[in-house]
């Protein structure tokens, strides 16, 4: 127990971090094995129940994309010199800048297809994590 108590506030705010983001790798990385549907996948059909199959392949791509920053985001989370506000702001910039980036370059990679507002998505982002449930419950 010694060296629980070692490893301070820092070091458990370390470990939950890599937890929660090791944690979010399996979760999508999961849908990505046969016969699973990628969660990303999940979550566009939600919209679009006949997602053509160029978006199928975008989708797992995209799963698989989300994946490996996770894993990436872990491990240099896990070999960061110091735990501090900028050590998880970048893991919380990188998420934005990988959200709103994809965001932006959806309709241009597909620009006949009609997507979503970012409210519809956290909806159906909510209704896939949470079936059953409305996000207002």
């Amino acid at each position: 127990m010694e060296w629980m108590q070692s490893l301070g506030g820092a070091g458990w705010w370390r470990i939950l971090s890599v937890l929660v983001l090791g944690w979010l790798a399996f979760f999508f990385g999961r849908t990505l094995r046969a016969p699973e549907v990628p969660l990303i996948e999940r979550i566009a059909r939600v919209s679009d129940p006949a997602l053509p199959p160029p978006l199928q392949r975008y989708t797992r791509w995209l799963t698989a994309i989300w994946c490996a920053y996770f894993v990436l985001a872990a491990l240099l989370t896990m070999t960061a010199g110091s735990v501090s506000f900028s050590s998880g702001a970048w893991v919380w910039g990188g998420t934005v800048i990988l959200f709103a980036g994809e965001h932006w370059l959806r309709p241009r990679l597909f620009p006949d297809h009609t997507f979503p507002g970012l409210v519809q998505q956290v909806r159906d982002t909510w209704s896939v994590w949470h079936p059953g449930k409305h996000p207002a419950d």
